[in-house]
């Protein structure tokens, strides 16, 4: 296996990055189209959340294969259907003459970021030396935390300017950009192992994905719903049946020995709560733009689009230091910034100007950034060799979960506010912004806190 920097191994993470850049992109720039999704298509707002939520979820679906994949195809192979079902999914989205065919070409052109987005964190850890791990974990944090952060600001100005049927257009020639540079540069790591998919295991997982959002999302009907509960007990069972399972499986779909270094346990947690409130907060705000503010889908996307882009500039910058100072600093400082952030949105949730937004944005972005890559880095560190593929299907997968339950729960809570009456739907959208704001600020709380488990568990490892 070269272990040098060569030109083509770093042209052949950029083509993956590209993909899944694209492909993440599109988690979120549907969200500032709601309102005009809703109107053409006649549907509610839970409905029509079901597009990122939907996508965001069969990705997850689609990563929980992601060792395997690994393991059975080449990278090539891998990379070439990514951007082909990604390309015919978003053409789908682009002429759908009624909802149920978008979302269909949502759940298509999913399997692209499912693919994509694995392959380029075990490219990394494959093709590059461990020294610069932290260097290229932050360029690909960079690329997983900017694109749904720049997805708003994109849906909005395109559908403004052109109609949201350009979005995927657009994209899609993007993707067939990448996927021509990409068959050239691309290579095969290593030799391919003729195994069969563990498809038990995998049924019994997407079993439990698929439970706890659909079952997350009956929140908007209010706690006392009994499918909330039976969906989220069928969840929990489905989860503890595959625990079970994979202990007298020959062939492990996914290898839950990572979770039996229980600082990789807390380092997975930490992870999945800021891509939960990173992704929930790219939902809400562009929506609280339009309805509570009464701004343009334009104004709505672009509202986020200086914090993403000085965050994300300083994101490689945030790996490199990583590489030098160790995890511990980066992670707490991010963790704070992003509670900090939080906890300014929850205090003015009721009066926020767009000023503010951009700014107490700007705080929040740069947490997220300092803490996303460097968190993964951290946990890749302390798996061994043999592990690192299921480590990275591990966080891959929770990272997709945590969007779609995020965006799940934070648009049932804005759909039992929007829905009490006895206010404007304004004022109404305003409170249950608030809520969600607290909630995130609460996240943000819980993220310092699998911090410190994870450095004293490490350390203690160490020891």
């Amino acid at each position: 296996m070269n272990k040098s920097v060569s030109r083509k191994n770093i042209f052949a993470v950029l083509a993956v990055a590209c993909i899944s850049f694209v492909g993440i992109l599109t988690e979120t720039s549907l969200n500032v189209t709601f309102p005009t999704l809703m109107r053409q298509f006649h549907v509610s707002m839970n409905t029509v959340q079901w597009v990122t939520t939907g996508y965001l979820l069969m990705i997850a679906v689609i990563m929980l294969s992601s060792s395997y994949q690994n393991r059975r195809f080449t990278a090539k192979q891998i990379f070439s259907f990514a951007c082909v079902s990604f390309m015919v999914g978003s053409l789908l989205s682009a002429f759908a003459t009624n909802f149920t065919l978008m979302l269909l070409g949502r759940l298509i052109s999913a399997f692209g970021a499912g693919l994509s987005i694995p392959l380029m964190f075990n490219l990394i850890v494959e093709v590059m030396p461990q020294a610069k791990w932290g260097l290229y974990m932050g360029l690909a944090g960079m690329i997983l935390a900017l694109a749904p952060t720049l997805g708003p600001s994109f849906g909005g100005a395109v559908t403004y300017f052109m109609g949201w049927n350009w979005i995927f257009l657009i994209v899609t020639l993007f993707a067939l950009i990448v996927f021509i540079v990409g068959i050239f540069v691309i290579s095969k790591y290593h030799e391919p192992k003729k195994e069969k998919l563990d498809w038990v295991g995998y049924l019994i997982l997407t079993i439990a994905l698929v439970s706890i959002v659909v079952g997350f999302n009956q929140l908007g009907q209010g706690f006392s719903n009994w499918k909330l509960w039976v969906l989220l007990l069928i969840s929990v069972l489905a989860f503890w049946g595959y625990a079970k399972y994979s202990q007298h499986s020959t062939r492990k779909l996914l290898n839950l020995s990572v979770f039996k270094n229980k600082a990789f346990g807390f380092a997975a947690l930490a992870y999945f709560l800021l891509q939960f409130g990173n992704i929930g907060a790219s939902f809400v705000l562009p929506n609280y733009a339009q309805i509570v503010e009464h701004q343009s889908s334009l104004i709505g996307g672009l509202i986020l689009l200086p914090g993403s882009i000085i965050a994300s500039v300083l994101t490689p910058w945030f790996g490199s230091l990583y590489d030098k100072l160790g995890g511990k600093k980066l992670l707490y400082t991010g963790g704070i910034l992003f509670t900090a952030g939080g906890l300014l949105f929850a205090i003015w949730g009721l009066n926020l100007s767009m000023m503010m937004i951009m700014i107490f944005y700007g705080i929040f972005s740069a947490g997220h950034r300092m803490s996303f890559g460097n968190t993964m880095a951290e946990a890749s560190k302390i798996q061994p060799r043999e592990l690192q593929s299921d480590g990275t299907a591990v966080f891959q997968t929770a990272q997709q979960l945590a969007g779609s339950i995020g965006t799940t729960i934070l648009a049932a809570i804005l759909a039992i506010y929007q829905n009490r009456g006895g206010a404007s739907y304004a004022t109404l959208t305003a409170q249950g912004s608030q809520v969600t704001f607290y909630l995130i600020f609460v996240i943000g709380l819980l993220i310092l806190l699998s911090d410190y488990l994870l450095f004293k568990l490490e350390k203690k490892t160490m020891n």
